[in-house]
C-alpha cells in the first residue's frame, strides 16, 4: 500500500496559526482534544497516511475473466493518474460482476470506483459508491474475502470521511477497519489503519489518545502514554529507556510513521527533546527505508519541534529541507511554515513579502479537497499577520481574536520593526488575495458539504472585514459562521467565532454609546463562548507548543473580558455573580491546564457553596481578579445565598506596580516593616475593608483567597489594617487555592500526625553550573519535628534521593512529606524543582512520585511542606508553580515559602508550627490554617529575637489547598 502513496494528497499540517487556535485550547486544557487547542485553530490538512488501492492484495474472483481484464485496465489508468478513465473502467468492472452475480468482486470494483472519484474530487460520486459497496458486503457471509474487501472499504471510507471534514466519523471508521483486520490476523494491515486513525485524532488534538493508539501500532507494549510525555534526562551511561525501545523495533513503513506521530504527540506534550529525539529516529527509518515522503513529513514534524524549543533558525532549515519535496501538498505546507516563522521573526517581514507570493498560485493547482481548503485559510492566517505588522505595532483593542493571534507572537521581543515603507504598497494587493482565497476555501468547503470548514471560511472573513474596520459586514460574516456551527457538534470552532461576535458587539455599542444593549447582546455571546470552552474541558490539551501560542493572549483575555462585562454593572445581579465566579475559577482551571499541559484537574462545581456553608470554623472566600481599569472583588459569605461584590476604581499598571514594589519589600531582609505595612495597607483597602465588618457579623473564622495575577505572590497573611494596627494574620487563619473546585476539604484527620522529613544542609553543584548554598540550620529542623513527631523518618544529604523518598511513600503510614530543601516555583514547569542530593527534582517528577499508586493499608499525604524554597526571581506568574504542585502533588494542602528565609528562622517557625499541629489535633481539633497562624503569630511576638517580627521572617509562609 506504500508504494502509491505518491498519488495521493497528504496531509497539511501547518502547525501555525490556523491551527493552532484549536490546538491552544487543546493545550490549555489539554487537551485531549487540542482543538482548542491548540485552541486556535488547528486546521490539519491532509490525507491519510496510509490508504487502499488496487492491487493483487484485493482477492478477485476468478470466474469473470472480462471483470478481471477490466480491473487491470482500471489499475494501470489508476496508476498513470488518469483518474477519469480509471473511473469509468471501475464502472464497468462493477457492472460487469453484477451481471454475472459475482457480489463479493462488484463491491471491490465499487469500493476502488470511490477512491478513484475522491481523487477526482466528486465526493457525491465517491460516497455513493463507497456506500453501495458496503452494503453489498453486509450481504455476504464473514468468509476470509469478504472480511479482507470489508477492511480495505473501510479504509477506503475513512479516508473520504477525513478529506470531507466528517473526521470523527472517520476515527470511528478506521477503528472499524482495524478491527476487522485483527480478526484476519492482519498486523501490518491493522497498524496502517491504527495509524490512519491515529492522525485523525491528531487532527482533532485527541494527542493523548493517539499515543495510545499509534503503541499499539507499533506493538509496543508495557509503556505509560503519561510517562513517556515526561521529561527525563538522559546521558551516555543512562540512555534514555523508551527511545532504546523504539530503536530496537525492526524498520518498517509503520515504525517510520508511527514514530513521527509520536514525535508530534511528545511536541504538543511539552516533552520537546524527547520529540526531537523520536523524530530524528523517524527520519533516519525513512532514509533508510528509501522513502521520500516518510522523510520529507519527518523533516517537517523536526522543524515544529525546533520551532517550539525555540530555535527558528533550524526549523527554518527543517522546512527548506521539506520545501523540495516533489510532493505538492508537502512542499506548500513546508512553504506555508516557512512564512508563519519568518513573520513571527520582525526582523524578516521582507522575506516573508517575498515568499507568500510563491505559495499562493500554488495553492490555486491543489484539488478540491479538505486539504486545499485549510492551506488557503492557514495563508490567509499569515497574510492577515504579515498586514498587522506593516500598519500597526499594537493589537487594536476588542481586534479579532484572529488577528489578537498575531501580536501574541511578538510580545516577548523587544523588536517593534513594522514592514519597510516600499513593502506597503502590497498591502492592497494582500487585501485582494484575503477576499480571493477565503472566498475560494467557502465554495471549496461547500462542495465539500464540510460545514465546519466553511465556518472556518466565514469566520476569517469576518476577521478581515473587522482588521479594516467594515464591522457590520464583519458581523454578518461572523453570524454566518456561528450558523454553520450551530447545526454541527464544533465547540472547539464555534467558540472563537462567538467570542470575535462579542467583541464586534461591544465595539459597535461603544461606538454608538448604547452600551447597555450591547453588553446584553456581548454577554450572550461571550457566555456562549465561555460554555464552549468549559465543554471541552475534558477533551483539550494544553496550548500547542510548537508555535509558541500564548495561554496569556489566546484564551486568557476571553475570560477576563467575560468577568468584566459581568461586572461592568455598578450593580450586577446575583445571575452575573455567580456566572464571574464560575469564569474566575475556570480561568484558575485553564491555567493550571496550561501550566502543566494536561487536563487532568477535574473540577466539581457542587462543592463550592457547600464548603463554605457547612464547615467549621465558618469560612468566607474571595475572589479577586485584575481587570484592565479596576480591580473586582466577589465575596462569598456563610449561610448566605447572596454573593458579596465591591470593587477599587484603579488601573491595572497601578495595581501591579504597588503589588510588585510590595513584593520587593517584602522579600528584602533590610526593608521596615513599616515600609511594608505603607505599601500592604493598600491591599487590605481593596480586598478586606469594604466588607471587614461584615465578616464580623458572620461570625467568619478563617479567610480563604482565590487570586488572580500578581495578588498571588503577595501572602495575604501580610495585608494591614492601618485603623487596628495589626496583619490580617493576627485576626484570621488564612489560606489560598486556585480554586475550590479543583480540591475536596476535610478536615485534618483526627489520628496520630507522622512524617517523612527529607533535606539537603550541604553545599551542592552540578555539572551545568547550578549551585546551591549549604542550609546549616537544615538538621536543627528535621530533627525538631522528629521530637515532636515521634512517629517519622529522616532522610538527610546522601539518603536523600528520588529512590528514596519513592520507597518511603510507596510502603510506609505518612500522612506528612516535610522536605527542607532548596526549590523554586516558576511560571515554567521545567524550571520548577526541589532539590535533591543527586539531582533536580522537577515539578512533573515530584507531581508523579507523590501520586504514586501506594498501597491500600497506607494513608493519605495531609500536608506537603517545602521549606527552603522560593519563587522565581522576575516571574510574575511563578506561583503558577506553587500553584500546580499543591494541586497536583496529591497532598490535600502544600505550604511552602515564597522567599527564601533565615536558616535559623526558619527552623524555629516549623518547629512552632508542628507543635500547634500535634498539640491542636489531640486537643482543639485545630485546622492548618490555624495552626500556620498560631505559628506565623509566635514568629511575629517572639520576644526573644525581636527581628523576626518582621515580615520577611514569618510572611512567606503560604498554605495552599486545603485549609481544614
Amino acid at each position: 500500500m506504500r508504494n502509491n502513496q505518491t498519488n495521493f494528497n497528504r496531509k497539511l499540517k501547518n502547525n501555525r496559526s490556523t491551527g493552532n487556535w484549536l490546538k491552544v485550547v487543546k493545550r490549555l486544557y489539554r487537551r485531549r482534544l487540542l482543538i482548542v487547542a491548540a485552541l486556535l485553530f488547528v486546521l490539519s490538512l491532509g490525507l491519510p497516511s496510509i490508504v487502499a488501492q488496487v492491487s493483487a492484495q484485493i482477492p478477485i474472483v476468478q470466474s469473470q475473466p472480462s471483470g478481471l481484464q477490466l480491473v487491470q485496465q482500471a489499475k494501470r489508468s489508476y496508476e498513470i493518474r488518469d483518474f477519469g478513465e480509471a473511473a469509468r473502467t471501475w464502472q464497468q468492472a462493477a457492472s460487469t460482476f453484477a451481471a454475472a452475480g459475482d457480489i463479493l468482486n462488484q463491491a471491490m470494483a465499487l469500493s476502488n470506483l470511490s477512491l478513484t472519484y475522491q481523487q477526482l474530487a466528486e465526493w457525491d460520486k465517491a460516497e455513493e459508491a463507497i456506500a453501495q459497496s458496503l452494503n453489498l458486503l453486509q450481504t455476504q457471509q464473514n468468509t476470509p474475502e469478504k472480511l479482507r474487501i470489508l477492511a480495505q472499504s473501510l479504509d477506503i471510507q475513512g479516508q473520504l470521511q477525513l478529506t470531507t471534514g466528517q473526521t470523527e466519523t472517520a476515527i470511528e471508521t478506521w477503528q472499524k477497519a482495524a478491527n476487522t483486520y485483527e480478526r484476519m490476523n492482519e498486523k501490518e494491515r491493522m497498524a496502517q489503519s491504527l495509524l490512519n486513525l491515529a492522525q485523525a485524532q491528531q487532527d482533532l488534538g485527541l494527542y493523548p489518545r493517539s499515543c495510545k493508539i499509534l503503541l499499539q501500532a507499533l506493538e509496543v507494549k508495557n509503556i505509560d502514554c503519561e510517562a513517556l510525555s515526561k521529561a527525563t534526562q538522559s546521558t551516555p551511561e543512562k540512555p534514555d529507556y523508551f527511545l532504546s525501545i523504539f530503536e530496537a523495533l525492526p524498520d518498517s513503513p509503520t515504525k517510520a510513521t508511527g514514530l513521527r506521530l509520536l514525535g508530534d504527540f511528545l511536541r504538543v506534550s511539552g516533552n520537546l527533546d524527547r520529540s526531537q529525539k523520536v523524530l530524528q529516529l523517524s527520519l533516519e527509518v525513512a532514509q533508510n527505508l528509501s522513502s521520500p515522503i516518510d522523510e520529507n513529513e519527518a523533516q517537517l514534524s523536526l522543524g515544529n519541534t525546533a520551532r517550539a524549543q525555540p530555535d527558528a533558525n533550524k526549523a527554518l532549515e527543517y522546512y527548506q529541507q521539506a520545501a523540495t519535496s516533489t510532493f505538492p501538498t508537502i512542499k506548500i505546507q513546508a512553504q506555508l511554515n516557512q512564512l508563519s516563522l519568518l513573520i513571527e521573526n520582525r526582523g524578516r517581514l521582507s522575506e516573508a513579502q517575498a515568499l507568500w507570493p510563491q505559495i499562493e498560485p500554488e495553492i490555486t493547482k491543489l484539488p478540491a479537497s479538505r486539504e486545499s481548503i485549510y492551506a488557503r485559510i492557514n495563508l490567509a492566517q499569515s497574510l492577515i499577520c504579515l498586514k498587522q505588522q506593516a500598519v500597526e505595532n499594537e493589537t487594536p483593542e476588542l481586534s479579532s481574536p484572529v488577528i489578537q493571534q498575531c501580536n501574541s507572537l511578538h510580545k516577548e521581543s523587544k523588536e517593534t520593526k513594522k514592514l519597510p515603507l516600499s513593502d506597503v504598497s502590497s498591502l492592497p494587493k494582500i487585501d485582494e488575495i484575503l477576499d480571493k482565497i477565503l472566498s475560494d476555501a467557502f465554495e471549496r468547503a461547500q462542495k465539500l458539504k464540510d460545514r465546519r470548514a466553511s465556518a472556518y471560511a466565514f469566520g476569517y472573513r469576518g476577521a478581515v472585514y473587522q482588521q479594516r474596520g467594515d464591522l457590520p459586514k464583519a458581523e454578518e460574516f461572523t453570524r454566518q459562521a456561528l450558523s454553520l456551527t450551530s447545526s454541527i457538534k464544533a465547540p472547539d470552532v464555534a467558540y472563537r467565532w462567538q467570542w470575535q461576535l462579542g467583541r464586534l458587539l461591544q465595539t459597535q455599542a461603544e461606538e454608538k454609546s448604547k452600551s447597555t444593549d450591547a453588553d446584553r447582546g456581548a454577554i450572550a455571546a461571550y457566555t456562549s463562548a465561555f460554555r464552549n470552552l468549559q465543554s471541552l474541558r475534558g477533551d483539550l490539551v494544553s496550548i500547542s507548543p510548537e508555535v509558541q501560542f500564548n495561554f496569556r493572549d489566546s484564551i486568557e483575555p476571553l475570560y477576563r473580558e467575560f468577568v468584566d462585562l459581568l461586572l461592568r454593572p455598578d450593580e450586577p445581579s446575583q445571575e452575573n455573580l455567580k456566572q464571574a465566579r464560575e469564569a474566575i475559577e475556570a480561568l484558575q482551571l485553564a491555567e493550571l491546564n496550561d501550566f502543566f499541559r494536561d487536563a487532568c484537574l477535574d473540577a466539581k462545581p457542587e462543592i463550592l457553596d457547600k464548603v463554605v456553608d457547612e464547615t467549621k470554623p465558618l469560612t468566607a472566600i474571595f475572589y479577586a481578579i485584575i481587570l484592565k481599569e479596576r480591580l473586582e472583588v466577589v465575596l462569598k459569605l456563610p449561610k448566605q445565598d447572596k454573593l458579596q461584590h465591591y470593587r477599587t476604581r484603579i488601573p491595572q499598571n497601578e495595581v501591579e506596580n504597588i503589588l510588585l514594589k510590595l513584593r520587593e519589600y517584602l522579600s528584602d531582609v533590610a526593608t521596615t516593616a513599616s515600609d511594608v505595612n505603607s505599601l500592604s495597607q493598600k491591599v487590605y483597602d481593596w480586598l478586606i475593608r469594604p466588607r471587614q465588618t461584615k465578616l464580623a457579623e458572620s461570625e467568619v473564622k478563617t479567610l480563604v483567597f482565590v487570586l488572580d495575577g500578581l495578588l498571588r505572590n503577595i501572602p495575604m497573611a501580610v495585608l494591614y489594617d492601618a485603623d487596628n494596627k495589626e496583619y490580617l494574620v493576627q485576626k484570621y487563619p488564612i489560606a489560598l487555592t486556585p480554586g475550590l473546585q479543583l480540591l475536596s476539604p476535610r478536615p485534618l484527620r483526627q489520628n496520630k500526625l507522622s512524617a517523612i522529613t527529607a533535606g539537603i544542609s550541604e553545599r551542592r553543584k552540578f555539572d551545568d553550573d547550578k549551585e546551591f548554598e549549604a542550609l546549616p540550620n537544615v538538621p536543627t529542623e528535621l530533627k525538631r519535628i522528629q521530637s515532636t513527631v515521634p512517629r517519622s523518618q529522616l532522610l538527610l544529604n546522601q539518603d536523600f534521593i528520588k529512590t528514596n523518598l519513592q520507597k518511603q511513600i510507596e510502603t510506609a503510614k505518612f500522612n506528612i512529606v516535610h522536605i527542607a530543601t532548596h526549590g523554586q516555583f516558576s511560571s515554567n514547569p521545567e524550571e520548577t524543582f526541589i532539590l535533591t542530593w543527586d539531582k533536580l527534582l522537577k515539578v512533573r517528577e515530584l507531581d508523579q512520585l507523590l501520586r504514586i499508586n501506594r498501597s491500600d493499608n497506607s494513608v493519605p499525604i495531609e500536608l506537603l511542606i517545602l521549606s527552603a524554597c522560593e519563587t522565581a526571581a522576575g516571574d510574575n506568574r511563578a506561583t503558577l508553580g506553587l500553584a500546580g504542585v499543591a494541586v497536583r502533588a496529591g497532598a490535600r494542602s502544600t505550604l511552602a515559602t515564597l522567599w527564601p528565609v533565615n536558616d535559623e528562622s526558619t527552623s524555629e517557625f516549623m518547629s512552632q508550627l508542628y507543635r500547634q499541629l500535634i498539640n491542636g489535633n489531640t486537643t482543639e481539633n485545630i485546622t492548618k490554617a490555624e495552626a500556620l497562624q498560631k505559628a506565623q503569630i509566635a514568629m511575629l511576638t517572639n520576644q526573644e529575637q525581636k527581628d523576626w517580627k518582621l515580615p520577611y521572617y514569618w510572611a512567606a509562609y503560604v498554605l495552599v489547598g486545603n485549609w481544614l
